[in-house]
Parts: C-alpha cells; structure tokens; sequence
C-alpha cells in the first residue's frame, strides 16, 4: 500500500495536478481547443485530492487531444505529444501555492494500520 501511494503521489506531481484552465496548442483548423479542470473542493497538499486533480487534468488532456486527432489530417500530430504540452501548460498555470501543495502531497507518508 505504501509503494502505491509513494508512487500515486509522483504520478500526481508529475502530471501537475491543479490549474484553473488547460489550454493547448491550436489545431490544424486553427480551433482553440481547451477544457476546464475544476479545483473546487481541492486540497493539493493532501495526497488523495492531488491524485484526483490528476486524474481531472489527464481527463482533460483526453478530451482535447482526442478532439484534435480527429481533426489533424496531417498527421504530424500524436496525442502522446498532446498530452506533455497539456501537462507543461498545467505547470505553467500553477500558483506556487498549489506548486507547495503538490510537493507536499508527493512527500507523504501513508500509514496502513491492521486491525484484528
């Protein structure tokens, strides 16, 4: 239990759990594609709200660049691509509030106690 939350935590720090607004690069048909991930109820300090702002944010970056797949005809695009821009533009987004919250989150140390 304890190398799962070591490792949910990194994954949610990595992914760069909490912005107000995910915007990403236009595409091919100059459409500005964007999606909203909602902080509300949030807590980036505590690792399980950061885990689930990831999983909002890797949401997010499902849906937009999906959307912008479907409409590259060129195929110089890849959604692998897509998502590491989504990820970097959710960094940049970050207050360095929610920046100390994740960290602190990715620190934790989950405690399992067994009861008999």
């Amino acid at each position: 239990m304890r190398k799962f939350m070591t490792s949910l935590a990194a994954v949610a720090t990595v992914t760069l759990a909490a912005v107000p607004a995910l915007g990403l690069l236009q595409a091919a048909h100059a459409e500005d594609r964007s999606a909203t991930v909602s902080l509300v109820g949030l807590n980036l300090s505590n690792p399980a709200h950061a885990a689930e702002f990831a999983i909002r944010v890797d949401a997010a970056a499902d849906r937009v660049c999906g959307d912008m797949a479907r409409t590259n005809p060129s195929g110089d695009f890849t959604i692998a691509g897509c998502k590491v821009a989504a990820r970097k533009q959710v960094a940049s987004q970050l207050s360095s509030t929610q920046r100390q919250g994740l960290r602190m989150a990715a620190r934790a140390n989950p405690v399992a106690v067994a009861a008999r």
